[in-house]
């Protein structure tokens, strides 16, 4: 049995007990009520002088009326005036006083007791008389008709306001569960593969309102996961396709120069030197790509775990010196003032060794290169800039990503495989920066590296 329905009967069931318990309360304070109205006409009836058992001739004109029963007892207990109330041809019912002993009879009390044919209840008012004792009675069928009555009202009514109680609670109940059927049906649609669906706009004061918009906020995030996990798949298997590729130029080239030579078709001299030159430079590309892998492999088990708080001015100064002396370049550093950081100096001097080896490799060698380093609100910001031929605007934006080269048709010989600047990125998003590249005035490209300062 569905919730729902457990809910919807559950209502019906106390309604109707709370209907009924009301009805009992009703009709029980309904018969007290009458009843001491009763004993109040009774009280009456019994201010007129008393009778003398068997002296006393208390019988009225047979066509008269009489307003109530009478019982007259001697002292011994004994019934020796028996006289039905109401009319003659249609009397009232007298008690059964079989039962009743002297020491009932002492105290003066109404009692109820049956009537003498079976038929119902009687009311009496008990008390002394001279010589003995008399019983005033009246039937109480009137009393008990009405309580019948007004229990069969009350159980109509009750078993009327359940029913209206369960239909108002299976309606509500219906619009009240909506959302959790939105979410099962959605849930459903969502594990087939559906990853778009959603609850739908719902009530945000109520609980359930709140549950599908929570839950649909978390199926966002979901697809979201989902789409980056495809992206990044899709990304990975580029990846293995370009580092294949990568590969393959570079060993393609070593294999066919050793069995080239080892079948003797390269003579000593300089077309020997010329094989042995392609193939030095076939090693030494291979030997880069495979370095740059393993680094980008090395970043997400080592960055950051060597943190600690460093002078980026400082690191970009002595970068510069380093590459300015090791290619003979025109580099020069414009970094006066301390710019701190909190970043881990080896993963930090490979991103900018990328950046200004980027530089190095694609301006001409008659071309400056410059470093800039400052600090701008709470940001550190170190930038490379070149005078070289640029970066095409519609390239930009991938320049970052892993084999990247927007020059489609440069000669690999001249700079990496495309992975020195995803490098980099990887680095500077590991400590929480930016990097990115934009048009050097008068052409070239300034690749800017953003950082979160420190004081």
């Amino acid at each position: 049995m569905t919730l729902r329905r457990r809910l919807t009967i559950v209502v019906g069931l106390v309604v109707l007990v709370v209907s009924a318990v009301i009805a009992s309360t009703v009709s029980i304070a309904t018969r007290s009520v009458l009843i001491d109205r009763v004993d109040e006409t009774l009280r009456s009836l019994a201010i007129r002088p008393m009778l003398r058992p068997g002296v006393d001739d208390p019988l009225p004109p047979a066509d008269s009326f009489q307003p109530f029963g009478l019982v007259l007892f001697d002292a011994d207990g004994r019934v020796v005036l028996q006289r039905a109330g109401g009319f003659v041809d249609d009397p009232e019912p007298l008690p059964d006083v079989s039962e009743v002993t002297v020491e009932d009879l002492r105290e003066s009390r109404f009692v109820t007791l049956s009537a003498a044919d079976g038929g119902g209840s009687v009311r009496a008012l008990i008390r002394p008389t001279p010589g003995g004792f008399e019983m005033v009675t009246q039937s109480l069928e009137s009393v008990e008709s009405t309580t019948r009555q007004i229990v069969a009202i009350s159980l109509f009514v009750s078993l009327l306001a359940a029913l209206v109680g369960i239909s108002a609670a299976s309606l509500e109940m219906r619009r009240g569960f909506r959302p959790i059927d939105d979410m099962i049906d959605t849930a459903g649609a969502i594990g087939e593969g559906d990853l778009t669906r959603r609850t739908g706009p719902s009530e945000s004061t109520t609980e359930l309102g709140r549950l599908g918009t929570a839950l649909d906020s978390m199926l966002d995030r979901i697809e979201s996961a989902e789409h980056e996990r495809l992206r990044e798949a899709e990304r990975l298997r580029r990846f293995v396709d370009d580092a294949s590729h990568e590969l393959r130029t570079p060993i393609a080239a070593i294999t066919g120069y050793s069995e080239l030579f080892s079948e003797g078709g390269v003579e000593p001299g300089p077309a020997l030197d010329r094989a042995m030159a392609r193939i030095n430079e076939a090693g030494h590309r291979s030997e880069r790509l495979i370095e740059d892998l393993l680094a980008l492999a090395r970043l997400d088990r080592e960055i950051g775990m060597s943190r600690k708080r460093m002078d980026l001015a400082a690191l970009a100064v002595d970068i510069t010196e380093d590459l300015r002396l090791g290619t003979g370049r025109d580099i020069a550093c414009a970094a006066h003032d301390p710019v701190v950081v909190d970043g881990d100096p080896v993963w930090l001097r490979q991103a900018i060794e990328n950046l200004i080896n980027n530089a190095v490799s694609h301006a001409d060698s008659s071309l400056p290169i410059e470093v800039e380093v400052r600090r701008i609100g709470d940001e550190a910001q170190l930038a490379v800039i070149d005078h070289g031929p640029g970066i095409p605007a519609e390239e930009r934006e991938r320049v970052f990503d892993r084999f990247a080269r927007p020059d489609a048709g440069r000669d690999r010989s001249h700079g990496g495989a495309g992975l020195g600047l995803a490098i980099v990125k990887e680095v500077v998003l590991s400590h929480g920066g930016e990097v990115a590249v934009a048009e050097t005035p008068c052409g070239g490209a300034t690749f800017t590296l953003s950082l979160p300062a420190v004081d």
